[in-house]
């Protein structure tokens, strides 16, 4: 007698189980979660200059000074990226994808070779990104740099240069290799 209502309690709760997991109000609340997850991760992201609709940070994401940033919609911040604007602005168009471990720096040293580069100041420049740019693995983007509107940038470069619209470059420092046609 035991043994069959340990059976009938255990059938029970995996009925209930079953019910929780397909009724609509907890896919509902899991679908409201992940939407959160998905648009608000990472550190700082409520003071961000802005955000467009669909955006994705991953939370491993470092970003310095977020009311400098400006992300498009539909855009992919990957993992372990750093976008960090100083006191310039980060502008990030539509559909921009950047690869693992890519870093943004809005501020770099002068370098007068008369003064000490802890006593260099530091000097701010703007970085823009068009819409539809992909940024492979690792790069580095330096201050100044304006990547144009449909552009690839291979992983490992150091962009130190604008890179025209519809430009695939790669190289340290990245150089324009072909049209992207």
């Amino acid at each position: 007698m035991s043994k069959a209502l340990s059976v009938l309690r255990k059938v029970n709760m995996i009925r209930q189980i079953i019910t929780v997991l397909f009724s609509f109000s907890t896919w509902r609340w899991l679908f409201r979660l992940l939407e959160f997850y998905r648009k608000y991760n990472g550190a700082a992201l409520g003071k961000l200059g802005s955000i467009g609709t669909g955006t994705w940070i991953e939370p491993t994401v470092k970003l310095t000074e977020p009311e400098n940033i400006f992300l498009g919609r539909y855009c992919h911040i990957n993992h372990l990226g750093c976008i960090q604007p100083g006191q310039a602005k980060i502008t990030i168009g539509d559909g921009f994808r950047m690869g693992p471990g890519v870093k943004m720096f809005g501020s770099n040293y002068q370098l007068d070779p008369k003064t000490p580069i802890i006593l260099q100041p530091s000097v701010h420049k703007d970085i823009t990104i068009g819409d539809d740019v992909w940024v492979g693995a690792n790069c580095v983007i330096t201050a100044g740099v304006t990547i144009g509107t449909g552009s690839v940038i291979a992983a490992g470069s150091v962009v130190t240069k604008d890179i025209p619209p519809y430009t695939i470059a790669g190289g340290v420092p990245a150089k324009p290799l072909k049209k992207r046609e």
